[in-house]
């Protein structure tokens, strides 16, 4: 239970952290977006997605943080588009279309072709990269035992965040957000 809630507080403090950083370069508005479909999404492809970055940390630590981000945007485009089949792991798709070394360069076209302009693009790579550092400091930080138990634990809660990150600056750089709506009921 102690664990639990320990994991919880970092993954909450990550998350404001670079939710602020993210929205201070212009990239979120303040917030991410709660996608249920999304959501699920990473739980089901997560396994997936662990299994390639893991055996990356060593050599490309920042990578296997950022790539998750990428993920998440590239998941949010093909929602966008209603481009994902029942049952379907996008997660594999979206590796498999270049390889998970290139799956950032895939999914930057992606957001390309689905309207987000290049500079929005080159912004982004600048800060994921900044944040993925943010991120691997704060691991750091932490002084748990690299390739313990607890060091997994701790990488999976940030690549969890990374993912909600890169869905919600995309979904942001396609012009989604939230409103405030006054809803009149009758009495």
């Amino acid at each position: 239970m102690e664990q639990q809630e320990y994991l919880d507080g970092f993954e909450k403090s990550l998350a404001e952290n670079l939710t602020k950083f993210l929205t201070d370069k212009n990239l979120l508005g303040g917030y991410t977006f709660e996608v249920e479909e999304l959501s699920e999404m990473w739980r089901s492809c997560a396994p997936d997605y662990m299994a390639d970055a893991v055996p990356q940390v060593a050599d490309y630590p920042l990578a296997a943080i950022a790539w998750a981000a990428y993920f998440g945007a590239g998941a949010a485009v093909m929602w966008d588009k209603q481009t994902i089949e029942t049952g379907q792991n996008l997660y594999l798709r979206l590796r498999d279309a270049r390889g998970f070394d290139e799956m950032d360069e895939y999914v930057d076209y992606l957001l390309l072709n689905h309207g987000v302009k290049q500079t929005d693009i080159d912004k982004l790579e600048d800060a994921l990269r900044s944040a993925a550092q943010s991120a691997e400091t704060a691991i750091r930080k932490e002084g748990v035992e690299p390739q313990s138990v607890m060091a997994f634990h701790i990488f999976a809660r940030v690549v969890k965040v990374f993912f909600a990150l890169g869905m919600s600056v995309a979904l942001h750089l396609m012009g989604y957000k939230y409103e405030k709506v006054k809803v009149d009921l009758p009495s």
